[in-house]
């Protein structure tokens, strides 16, 4: 028997603490993204990065509000802070700043931010096993019997 959709749906409550978290994160990256100095012409480029980090805040809230998985609210704000920091140690920090080429390290972290995702997505879905098999529940089909 299939499920009714509101049964597999998360709550109105959990969707509005990811869109908090998810404009939490926007509004992070934003302000980085001024600071640093990057270009602010309105193209695909920058909706790209705007859906990228709004989904970067939003993806790891619902999953901690729905199932307490905190791993991947840590990948995405450890790879935010390494970002931040790199791109601010190489290209503020400095007395002379470079001229960028590439990327810079925040810039590639909005690239790639289906990369971050993902992993985040991978260490959430190993934490839940985790959490699974050590509770006992490696068979669902088992009876658990106590001596």
């Amino acid at each position: 028997m299939v499920p009714p959709v509101t049964a597999v749906l998360p709550s109105r409550r959990a969707f509005g603490f990811a869109l908090f978290g998810g404009i939490l994160h926007l509004s992070i990256a934003g302000t980085l993204w001024i600071w640093f100095g990057f270009t602010m012409r309105v193209d695909l480029f920058l909706v790209y990065n705007g859906i990228g980090a709004v989904l970067l805040g939003a993806i790891p809230t619902l999953l901690l509000v729905t199932k307490r998985l905190v791993t991947p609210s840590f990948i995405v704000a450890g790879a935010l802070a390494v970002s931040a920091y790199g791109t601010w140690s190489v290209y503020v920090a400095p007395p002379v700043t470079p001229t960028p080429v590439d990327p810079t390290p925040f810039g590639w972290y909005l690239i790639g931010w289906v990369i971050v995702v993902t992993l985040a997505l991978v260490a959430g879905g190993t934490e839940y096993g985790v959490r699974y098999f050590r509770r006992g529940n490696n068979r669902p089909d088992s009876v658990q019997t106590h001596d």
